[in-house]
């Protein structure tokens, strides 16, 4: 007992050091020039701002021991794993581990007032621990289309307009900010994983090790595609962190496992199947349940642009399908290209349709 109320003690602390950090980023913010983007192709949105990275000297050197970590130690690791261990067996460890922190989810798509996402992920936080056998299967989504509504903290005090502070890159933990880093540490209450570190700390971190190496067995390949694409890996990431959470707070479709490939989220798009011959987006879609991996090749507010590129797949002999969601009131489009179950021969296809020209190609699922 008294070792839980010290560490306890001890992380309150470091939410008060984040908060005055977060104080200060904010001081420091005031008056920095604000620099636009040139038009972004495929109605994406602009981004306003720049990051703010006084601490980037320090961040470098994290930046570069996480790269190391992660090509001596995380990446060996994580190929030795897939190699014993079956896809399917890895996919069912990284769906049990997803329910299990479903009440970082509910919570924080309450907190929100998303109140009828916050029934839904009860509703499959139950469904998967009962007839999913703990998670293991996602019956919730495949069977009832009950698809997951990820928020966390982070995001809910984004929601509420609370400023991003300074760019961290922590030690292990990777690329943060001083919201994210303080949200971090408000959802650890709400994970069952913490408390079984706060009874046993050696327990706690075999456990996150091994998620960890569980989740990158399945998505090897991601971060160096990335960083070869990248003229400075560490800008790149650190740009790439801010609008894929800035995406994430403002409900922007974006992937759910990786910083690296963002993706398309079928959480409120239909598939719209070209029946007519138009290549337009029918209004009686069927909603995506599968869990099979796509590649999006385009997105854009005019489903006109999207029809040249539909063509030219065809030209192809490539289908695909154009999704639409609603935008600020507005529709908005996305063409996709089916991909198969396995992530793999998604990155493949991805690379394919970026090598014919669709600089665009992005995996999601």
């Amino acid at each position: 007992m008294e070792k839980r109320d010290r560490f306890i003690s001890q992380l309150c602390r470091v939410c008060f050091c984040c908060l005055a950090i977060w104080a200060g980023s904010v001081a420091m913010a005031v008056g920095q020039e604000v620099v636009f983007d040139d038009e972004p192709a495929f109605g994406e949105e602009r981004d306003i701002g720049l990051v703010s990275d006084p601490l980037e000297p320090m961040n470098r050197v994290f930046f570069h021991f996480n790269d190391k970590l992660y090509f001596w130690v995380l990446k060996p690791a994580s190929h030795g794993y897939s190699y014993f261990i079956a896809e399917d067996v890895r996919m069912c460890v990284r769906s049990f581990f997803k329910n299990l922190l479903a009440p970082v989810r509910i919570v924080n798509n309450f907190l929100q007032g998303k109140v009828a996402d916050s029934g839904v992920e009860t509703a499959r936080f139950i469904l998967n621990s009962t007839l999913g056998i703990a998670g293991l299967a996602d019956p919730a989504k495949n069977e009832f289309g009950l698809l997951p509504k990820d928020e966390d903290l982070g995001q809910t005090m984004g929601a509420y307009g609370l400023g991003e502070g300074i760019y961290f890159c922590w030690p292990v933990l990777g690329p943060s900010n001083v919201r994210d880093t303080i949200g971090l540490a408000g959802d650890f209450f709400l994970s069952p994983v913490s408390y079984l570190g706060m009874s046993d700390s050696g327990a706690g971190v075999a456990v996150q090790a091994g998620r960890e190496v569980n989740n990158t067995s399945l998505t090897l390949g991601e971060y160096e595609d990335f960083k070869e694409s990248a003229i400075d890996p560490y800008v790149a990431l650190r740009d790439a962190y801010r609008q894929y959470r800035q995406k994430k707070i403002r409900d922007v479709a974006v992937g759910s496992d990786s910083v690296y490939i963002s993706s398309s989220n079928t959480s409120q798009k239909k598939y719209a199947r070209d029946t007519t011959g138009s290549g337009l987006p029918e209004s009686h879609a069927e909603p995506v349940v599968a869990d099979n991996f796509f590649v999006q090749v385009g997105t854009s507010f005019e489903a006109e642009k999207l029809l040249v590129m539909q063509q030219a797949l065809l030209a192809m002999n490539t289908a695909s399908v154009v999704t639409v969601s609603d935008r600020a009131g507005l529709n908005f489009y996305a063409l996709e290209v089916p991909a198969g179950e396995k992530f793999e021969s998604a990155r493949q296809e991805a690379k394919r349709l970026s090598a014919a020209g669709f600089s665009e190609a992005r995996v999601g699922q």
